[in-house]
């Protein structure tokens, strides 16, 4: 294949891929019902449901805009060859090697995600705010943005370069060794994020004694798993929106509860939510999901290999000869298509895990305080209600509230006709 045709295929896959992420979005808002569902009645009502279509609307056309200008930079950097000269550029001030592919490549980072700034403020201080959900200041978002640079160089440069390293050292056998450095990051990542990550930019504390801790330890004593500590982080210093996780591996497992589930769910609730997150950890989702993350590495990777030492890719992008840094660039366009195979996959396992988990609070707690969390979280975050299949697809990690509502009611036993007998 010739630079031109390639150049021209790499253009195509970028559209394309943002006419599916169009008309997903398209559909989704149409795939709406016109009024609440019945498992929402009560919680939901029409002024209510009104105003989370509005929400969903405004979400859609400012992801759509952000995506379109992502989509016009994109376009004007490949047609113009622009990449390939600010990659001349770079390396004739810095020279050849390692560091001008390391400052090139940043400096892409950083210029996509400056042209993602004005959309990542109108959604926080303009989407978030008009509906009632951003509690962020000024100050919050500055210093989120500045401790996400400071992580991408340290953590995402310290791959890089270990990457380039690879490649410098192996040539296109890069991919064994590395795949196998970055199965040990992901397994570190899932066992310390929470640990050593998310209190750069949250304050986790352990839950304090009262009626909510002495109820989660009688259920986590109850179902015979062993959690060290239940913790709740500070997320009303960004938004009023409620959640919880589960996290880390063996001795490292952390249920984290947000202030905001806390303060506007009774216990029964919050325990229901806490046997979800439980559920999580005792049907092992989490070591699933990580092998699927390595799997996915892995064969990204390899492909990789096959096309790293080519010429066509660098000169298809604007580069008189092959560069690794253009070819890298280059294999992460072309290779969309796949990527969004992955996440198609990982997001079907991650919605069945968490049908699983939901089942396995109703079982292990009770179904009309699971149902009853999953319809008050719903109803406050203005949630979409249902999901049109192809966006679930390529977006949605967890199932819709209203198909896990019916999914837990579907599987959870009725009493039988004219009362339980002796």
């Amino acid at each position: 294949m010739t630079p031109e045709a390639l150049l021209a295929l790499l253009i195509a896959v970028l559209v394309l891929d943002f006419a599916l992420t169009w008309v997903a979005r398209w559909l989704q808002l149409r795939h709406q019902p016109a009024s609440p569902p019945v498992e929402l009645a009560g919680i939901v009502d029409a002024d209510a449901y009104r105003k989370g279509r509005a929400y969903a609307a405004a979400k859609a056309r400012l992801g759509l805009a952000e995506a379109l200008v992502t989509l016009v930079f994109w376009l004007a950097l490949l047609a113009s060859g622009a990449l390939g000269e600010a990659h001349a550029w770079v390396g004739g001030w810095s020279g050849d090697g390692g560091w001008s592919a390391m400052l090139f490549l940043g400096g892409v980072a950083l210029a996509f995600d400056l042209v993602g700034l004005p959309f990542a403020l109108a959604r926080t201080f303009g989407i978030e705010a008009r509906f009632g959900f951003n509690t962020t200041t000024a100050a919050t978002f500055v210093r989120d943005r500045l401790t996400g640079y400071a992580l991408a160089v340290v953590l995402g440069g310290g791959l890089l370069a270990l990457l380039l390293a690879s490649i410098d050292a192996w040539g296109a056998a890069f991919w064994l060794p590395y795949a196998a450095l970055s199965a040990v990051v992901l397994v570190l990542l899932a066992t310390f994020q929470t640990s050593v990550l998310l209190p750069l930019f949250n304050k986790l504390t352990p839950l304090p004694d009262g009626e909510l801790k002495a109820a989660i330890a009688d259920y986590v004593r109850g179902a015979g798993f062993q959690l060290t500590d239940t913790y709740q982080m500070d997320g009303s210093k960004r938004s009023t929106k409620a959640g919880a996780f589960f996290s880390g591996l063996g001795r490292h497992k952390k249920v984290v509860l947000l202030d905001t589930l806390i303060e506007r769910h009774p216990p029964d609730e919050v325990v229901a939510v806490v046997a979800h997150e439980v559920g999580h950890a005792r049907l092992r989702h989490l070591p699933w999901l990580l092998l699927g993350n390595v799997a996915s590495v892995t064969l990204t990777l390899f492909v990789l290999s096959l096309v790293v030492d080519s010429t066509t890719l660098s000169q298809a992008l604007g580069a008189a000869e092959r560069t690794v840094a253009l070819n890298l660039l280059a294999f992460g366009l072309l290779f969309t298509p796949v990527t969004t195979a992955f996440g198609v996959l990982l997001n079907a396992l991650s919605r069945r895990f968490e049908v699983q988990a939901d089942a396995f609070a109703a079982r292990t707690h009770a179904p009309a305080s699971m149902i009853a969390a999953l319809r008050r979280l719903s109803s406050d975050a203005l949630a979409d209600p249902t999901a049109h299949p192809l966006y679930a697809w390529l977006f949605l990690t967890h199932p819709a509230p209203v198909d896990r509502i019916r999914a837990i009611a579907a599987a959870t036993p009725r009493p039988a006709a004219g009362g339980a007998r002796d």
